[in-house]
């Protein structure tokens, strides 16, 4: 069975991605005996994609399909038109069936399904629904659950499958999926349960050796959720790594939250140049509200515990969720200047996706009414509103250098931001901006 894997995902704001979910399905895929190619839209035109397709000559395509749009307001751009014009290339340059996935489709499959004219989709992780491409087309609807995942792995013949994969600087690498947190918006529990699920720090730490001294691959992000979710297995991998006799540099996301702040300093030792915070805000009032699981305090410490490291960092911010005002707004933006990191990224406006909490919130609210599709972006606001909300932090954000708002143009055409990663193409886009 040849099966094709197309990575749908063009946006370069504010970094291009890895495709890591369809790197791991692929390998999953060839180690039951199919033989797998994995394309990049990010390299090819719709001429191009006629030639891979009649040198290939798949029996089966699959989409991986990463996000419905940029969830970033008011400059809100979505994916959908692209993704269905790359599905109507497909249906006249090849009869293989088209069979979609990723976590954009898992959280609107039926909708994604029948805007894009697949003919069938995988929902949820799909490692463990192999039958989708390898088996008779029984159901529309593949849904995987959630496995063991000790058994997934970066293929060790990367560049066979993905020739295209050196045209990344960054790698990602997965040590564990599922998040046991409850902040009302986000989608991680959706799509890959609330239970923690871990790969064996040893397996991590030889994946990251291998592509090091195979490929000469020296920049790698930590795709966990957070990878402090279980502080533990946290540990134990960056001791595994920091034991390699090899020179590497990652980032990672983080919850402002650790037991001792000597773990940052372990992390430094194992190669963590830059830490992202998902921190949202420092208000206690909007914590709560957020569902956030820890304190203006924890924020502060983290901070502390990094720059003490040597490790650069930035706050992830999200206003507008349910009771914010402008002192809730203050609140924050005082908080951030006593944390002192690197960068603060400012999000205004709640995306609201299907199964979140905040879904519920804004449907009690008659903000979304039953049968309204969330497929479009729709944003939670406060009763302020959405231009209040954005005066209101604007200027708060005014003589402070390190704010950077994502949802404010449209960065990804900016040429100036084209101009800044050609010439610094590592790391995070947060820790050369200020330069």
């Amino acid at each position: 069975m040849r099966i094709l894997l197309i990575s749908a995902n063009t946006e370069p704001f504010p970094d291009a991605v890895f495709p890591l979910g369809a790197v791991l399905v692929g390998n999953a895929l060839r180690t039951a005996g199919a033989e797998v190619r994995i394309l990049d839209m990010r390299r090819h035109s719709p001429l191009s994609l006629r030639n891979e397709l009649a040198a290939f000559s798949p029996e089966r395509i699959g989409i991986s399909l990463r996000n419905a749009d940029n969830a970033a307001y008011p400059a809100t751009r979505s994916y959908l038109s692209a993704y269905t014009a790359l599905v109507r290339s497909l249906r006249e340059f090849t009869g293989a069936p088209v069979i979609l996935g990723g976590p954009a489709f898992s959280l609107f499959p039926e909708e994604m399904l029948h805007r894009l004219g697949a003919d069938s989709g995988v929902r949820g992780e799909g490692e463990c629904a192999l039958s989708a491409f390898l088996g008779p087309s029984r159901e529309r609807i593949v849904t995987g659950g959630f496995p063991d995942i000790d058994d997934i792995a970066f293929p060790p013949g990367i560049d066979t499958m993905f020739p295209g994969f050196r045209a990344y600087r960054t790698i990602g690498i997965q040590t564990a999926r599922g998040c046991p947190n409850r902040c009302i918006y986000c989608t991680y529990p959706v799509l890959e349960g609330r239970k923690r699920r871990h790969r064996r720090p040893e397996a991590v730490a030889a994946e990251i050796d291998l592509l090091y001294r195979r490929f000469g691959i020296r920049d790698f992000f930590i795709v966990d959720s957070l990878f402090n979710a279980d502080e533990e297995h946290m540990i134990a991998v960056a001791e595994r790594i920091a034991s390699l006799d090899i020179r590497i540099r990652f980032s990672c996301y983080l919850k402002p939250r650790v037991s001792d702040p000597s773990i940052f300093r372990l992390l430094k030792r194992s190669g963590c140049a830059a830490v992202d915070f998902g921190t949202d805000s420092g208000s206690p009032a909007l914590l709560a509200s957020l569902g956030k699981p820890f304190s203006r305090d924890d924020i502060l410490r983290a901070s502390r515990a990094c720059t003490e490291a040597g490790i650069d960092f930035c706050h992830s911010l999200l206003f507008g969720g349910p009771g914010e005002t402008p002192e809730t707004i203050s609140e924050t933006a005082e908080l951030m200047d006593e944390a002192g990191p690197k960068a603060v990224i400012a999000m205004t406006g709640v995306r609201i996706y299907p199964g979140t909490e905040i879904a519920r919130i804004a449907a009690d609210e008659g903000i979304v009414a039953e049968g309204d599709s969330l497929l479009a972006p729709r944003f939670y606001f406060p009763p302020m509103g959405p231009y209040s909300l954005l005066r209101y932090v604007h200027e708060r954000a005014q003589g402070r250098r390190n704010w950077f708002f994502p949802g404010k143009r449209d960065w990804g055409s900016a040429i100036g931001f084209k101009v800044l990663r050609f010439l610094y193409r590592k790391g995070p886009l947060w820790r050369i901006l200020r330069r």
